[in-house]
């Protein structure tokens, strides 16, 4: 199956929490830029790879690419602006926020699948957040978790697939395209579901 995968930004591909924290701490006239500069993580470029015999790649971008990065990494097939930052509105409004904020990038995002002819249920986002899964979810796009930390899910929102590194994608996306084959009854298997089918796309 071709998918249309999207990253959504920054922390998904650039490993950019050590520059922040010396941006934050440290005096600009003692800061070695050497060292403030984004990398990408090293499960990236692998599975870029792959991901390109798989469909396109696309990216929901926040910032702009680090300086050289654009010569490291595949061409991205499509870049749409990232949700807006919060306002100053009162807490309570945060998530409504949040979840026009979203809406909007996935317009963006539902123009450029149009244009392409990918069909919706082939779209898969890829995210270090669960926030935007359910807004998705909606749209019948898959949704991959990417939890490089091991964090506990505390909301009710549940991904298509969690995985702890980018090195697990194809074996989600292969999980993913077989529970689809048992639901459409393609494959022969009378004591398989959904959840046996994505059994140990999360790693442990």
């Amino acid at each position: 199956m071709t998918f249309s995968v999207w990253f959504d930004g920054d922390e998904t591909l650039w490993d950019r929490r050590g520059h922040m924290l010396t941006g934050l701490l440290d005096e600009p006239s003692h800061v070695d830029d050497a060292t403030r500069a984004p990398e990408l993580f090293p499960d990236v470029l692998p599975a870029m790879v792959d991901l390109a015999e798989r469909g396109s790649v696309n990216l929901i971008h926040y910032a702009p690419m680090p300086a050289g990065h654009e010569h490291v990494l595949p061409p991205f097939a499509a870049h749409v602006d990232a949700p807006g930052a919060p306002s100053d509105l009162p807490p309570e409004l945060h998530d409504t926020e949040a979840d026009l904020n979203w809406l909007a990038t996935f317009e963006r995002i539902d123009a450029v699948i149009a244009e392409s002819g990918s069909a919706p249920d082939d779209v898969v986002l890829i995210s270090n957040t669960v926030g935007p899964f359910a807004k998705a979810a909606e749209r019948g796009w898959l949704t991959v978790w990417l939890n490089r930390d091991r964090v506990a899910n505390l909301s009710e929102t549940m991904p298509s697939a969690e995985i702890h590194s980018l090195l697990d994608l194809p074996e989600a996306l292969d999980a993913i395209d077989e529970a689809r084959a048992i639901i459409a009854g393609l494959m022969p298997s009378s004591e398989a579901t959904i959840a046996t089918a994505l059994d140990g796309v999360t790693p442990a």
